[in-house]
Parts: C-alpha cells; sequence; structure tokens
C-alpha cells in the first residue's frame, strides 16, 4: 500500500493519498479483497468525488452510500454490469468499515439478469468507421480482427488471442474458425466479416496469432485493455457478441446449433436474447410451425 500510486495520478493525488489509504488499511483485514484491488477502486472512486463532483474530502461524504450508488449507476454506466457490481461491493465493504453510519438508504438495483444489448445496424457501421480510423496498421488491424471475431463469430475475449493463421479455414463454403482451449469447438464466420478476415490473414505470418503477441496477464481483459486507447467511440465485447447471438437468433438458426457454437451445453440466457428478437407477423408465425414437422 505504501507504494501504491495510480497510473494516471492527477495533482489533487497527493493531497487525498493518506486519506484513500487509511480507508483502505482499515477495510483490508475485513474483506477478501487484495490490497492491489481496494486501492485501485478507491483510488478512482475518492479521485471522482473531489475533482469531478467538488465534494470535501470527509469520510461521511466520500463513503456515503449516495456517493457510490451515484458513481456505480451513473458515471460508470458505460461498464458492464458485473464490473459495476464489484465496483459498489468494494466500496460498500469500505464503506461498511470506515463509515458505518451511512447504511440507511436502499441502493438503486443493479439488475443481475439482464443481458448486454446488441448494437444496431447504424452502430455496427460506425464501428466499421472506427476500425478503419484507428492511427496505426496495427491498431487498424486489431479493431478490425475485434469485430469480426466477436461480432462475426461470437467468441470471448479468451479466444481471440488463441487464434492462429491455421485455425481459420477458407474454402468455397466460407470460412470457419478452430477455437482450442477450455471449450474447443468450430464456428462458421458471419458472411459479412469475411473480406475483413480474408484481409487480415494476408498480413499476419504463420507462426504468430492472428492478434499478435499480447502481455494481458488476463485475457477476459484483452479487448478492454485495448480499445481504451483507441480513438473514437469504442464497441464492447460483450455487446458485439450479443449483436451476434441475436443476428442467429432472427436468422433461425437452430438452438442446438447455436449453443455449440457459443461453447455452452445450456442457452440460460435465452429468453432474454429473445426480447431482441421482433415477433413474427401472424402469417409467417403460422406458415413457419405449419411446415416445421413432418407428419
Amino acid at each position: 500500500m505504501t507504494k501504491y500510486k495510480p497510473k494516471r495520478a492527477p495533482g489533487e493525488w497527493a493531497l487525498m493519498e493518506s486519506f484513500v489509504k487509511d480507508a483502505c488499511s482499515l477495510a483490508a483485514p475485513h474483506t477478501a479483497y487484495t490490497a492491489s484491488m481496494l486501492l485501485t477502486v478507491t483510488s478512482a472512486f475518492a479521485l471522482w468525488c473531489v475533482t469531478n463532483q467538488g465534494w470535501p474530502l470527509q469520510t461521511d461524504v466520500v463513503f456515503s452510500r449516495l456517493a457510490i450508488d451515484l458513481y456505480c449507476t451513473q458515471k460508470n454506466s458505460p461498464l458492464s454490469e458485473g464490473t459495476r457490481r464489484n465496483y459498489r461491493a468494494i466500496l460498500m465493504r469500505v464503506s461498511e468499515v470506515v463509515a458505518p453510519e451511512e447504511h440507511p438508504e436502499a441502493m438503486t438495483p443493479l439488475a443481475r439478469k439482464r443481458v448486454a444489448p446488441p448494437y444496431t445496424s447504424k452502430e455496427m457501421e460506425e464501428f466499421s468507421h472506427w476500425a478503419r480510423g484507428q492511427v496505426t496498421d496495427e491498431k487498424r488491424r486489431r479493431a478490425m480482427l475485434m469485430l469480426v471475431l466477436c461480432a462475426g463469430a461470437g467468441l470471448r475475449p479468451s479466444d481471440v488471442s488463441t487464434i492462429y493463421p491455421d485455425d481459420v479455414l477458407v474454402d468455397d463454403a466460407g470460412i470457419i474458425l478452430t477455437i482450442h482451449g477450455t471449450t474447443p469447438r468450430i464456428v462458421p464466420l458471419l458472411r459479412p466479416w469475411e473480406e475483413w478476415m480474408v484481409a487480415i490473414l494476408q498480413q499476419v505470418p504463420d507462426d504468430v496469432p492472428l492478434w499478435g503477441p499480447t502481455n494481458t496477464v488476463r485475457a477476459s481483459n484483452l479487448l478492454s485493455n485495448f480499445t481504451q486507447y483507441t480513438v473514437g467511440q469504442r464497441p464492447r465485447s460483450d455487446r458485439l457478441r450479443a449483436t451476434w447471438i441475436v443476428a442467429h437468433l432472427r436468422a433461425g438458426t437452430r438452438i442446438k446449433d447455436l449453443t455449440a457454437a457459443l461453447g455452452v451445453e445450456k442457452f440460460e440466457n435465452l429468453p432474454r436474447y429473445l426480447e431482441h428478437v421482433p415477433a413474427p407477423d401472424i402469417a409467417s408465425y403460422r406458415a413457419q410451425l405449419r411446415g416445421a414437422v413432418n407428419q
């Protein structure tokens, strides 16, 4: 804790360093979180309270439930619900230790059973411009690859860095990807992304992953770590994956085939994705169900 300093520490950090470290030191023995995690989340939160909100550096203000609620529901609204829940849990645990009197009100619910919404066609078109508009060749290739693999094949960030050129088969029937790791499977690439994949294959040597070398410790953070240093409005990998799922549901892909491509045995969130699939008109509904089963 004594050596910790935010990577992008503003001038205000010197004034609040002892405040943040004292709070984390008191809370650390009463939590299961590492000192690094406590300091990272708490320092970002405290800096927001003071620099963005102009609040005084007082325990009953900074670690109030209201401040934590605003930070997790408004300031970090672009982040996934899972990330915001983690932030809230960490900050609430610190608050319970250093400001136990600040816990009378109920918090704004963070729904646990929602899924990331898919992107619209217009948003995906904008992300295509985002990928092509990056300032270096490497960033353009990685941005394109992120869209290809997540929106075109529904891959998770942990899958992206494992794809080598020889895992990509291009033939007259399209392109298929062989996924290794904990959920090995074969995933056909959606047709609109085939041209980009062919272009990417021409840019990368056969003996390195398509993504290239990476020093990311947690594979799940690969894409978020990359996009934070890109220019323009950046996409989220979970929403790109949701876009791919909903595209297949709208196209009528069989659920058994879709779960195989997803690398899951049970499609537990299916009803929540179906909320984004428009209901057919009555004529289409009747025709499809009438002809679906051969007697």
